[in-house]
């Protein structure tokens, strides 16, 4: 799916000629000046907006460097501007705000303050408004207040994540529903948790593991064992469940390690892991050191209800 975001930035400005030729031609972004702050808008691409704002304000930093991304702009509007984006006079629009037309699918959003004299409203929420009565933007998606929230902690942090999977097929589905999960109940609390992990690929990006829980186990730890670096691995069982991995083995005292069995599961693989606290994992059946194990730094789980 397609977002638009536009971020508010610092670092650069609009008379660097360099940089918004840059932006334009690497990203198709803009880099302008609004309200005194300078800011870049971009579409991105992504299962859900989350991920695809972070892929692109990654991208962003990337292309200039010195850009910092401070955090989305919220997108206010007034009566004008929705009437200019939606091709509607400013008296219709005023009867939908005052619930004389267009009610029957629920209430105009409730204003999100006053601006001056005039009333303004998140777009994000209009559009959405909109989108019921058949008069939204079809093309383009735009991240909810939540989704808004959850963006912004994850600048304020300086985080940027990468969602990884195991080459095995046949689960998109269920990856993409705890990817779902992850983003709409538990992403404040995973971000706080790799703030002070070490799952950062080269490039800075934190490195999530995303599993369906009836995948093979063998076949995620040989992904695991992939990486140089720490991993996150998430998936839902009967609770969300998220565990730091890492493919070496600590300098300190030795480890348990505990085979997996070769017809394991995801599932029954964090069973095990509740099991044996602070333990090594590999697939049983290999040798120790092929893939080397990987030891279960932290246990994370929360309520999926």
């Amino acid at each position: 799916m397609d977002y638009d975001f536009t971020f508010i930035v610092t670092g650069v400005t609009v008379e660097d000629a360099n940089a918004v030729e840059t932006l334009f031609n690497r990203l198709d972004a803009t880099l302008a000046k609004a309200g005194g702050q300078h800011v870049v808008s971009i579409t991105a691409e992504g299962p859900r907006a989350v991920e695809a704002a972070l892929r692109a304000a990654t991208a962003i930093k990337e292309c200039v460097p010195g850009l910092r991304v401070i955090r989305l702009d919220r997108d206010l509007v007034g009566i004008p501007e929705i009437s200019e984006r939606t091709d509607r006079s400013r008296q219709n629009v005023a009867q939908w705000v005052a619930g004389e037309r267009k009610a029957e699918h629920g209430p105009f959003p409730a204003p999100e303050g006053v601006a001056g004299r005039t009333q303004v409203w998140l777009w994000t929420e209009v559009n959405a408004w909109l989108s019921k009565h058949g008069l939204g933007d079809e093309d383009i998606a735009y991240p909810s207040r939540d989704e808004m929230t959850e963006i912004d902690f994850a600048l304020a942090n300086a985080i940027s994540l990468t969602f990884e999977f195991a080459p095995t097929l046949g689960f998109d589905e269920g990856r993409q529903s705890v990817i779902r999960e992850l983003q709409k109940r538990h992403m404040p609390r995973l971000f706080k948790v790799l703030t002070g992990s070490e799952t950062q690929d080269r490039n800075g990006r934190h490195v999530v593991l995303v599993a369906d829980q009836n995948e093979p186990a063998d076949a995620v730890m040989k992904r695991v064992a992939d990486f140089e670096h720490d991993v996150m691995l998430v998936t839902m069982t009967d609770q969300f469940v998220g565990a730091e991995l890492s493919t070496q083995e600590d300098a300190g005292p030795p480890r348990e390690v505990v085979p997996v069995p070769s017809t394991a599961t995801v599932r029954d693989w964090f069973e095990l892991a509740l099991d044996h606290p602070g333990a090594a994992f590999t697939p049983g059946g290999m040798e120790r050191q092929q893939p080397l194990p990987a030891p279960v730094k932290q246990l994370l789980l929360a309520a999926a209800a």
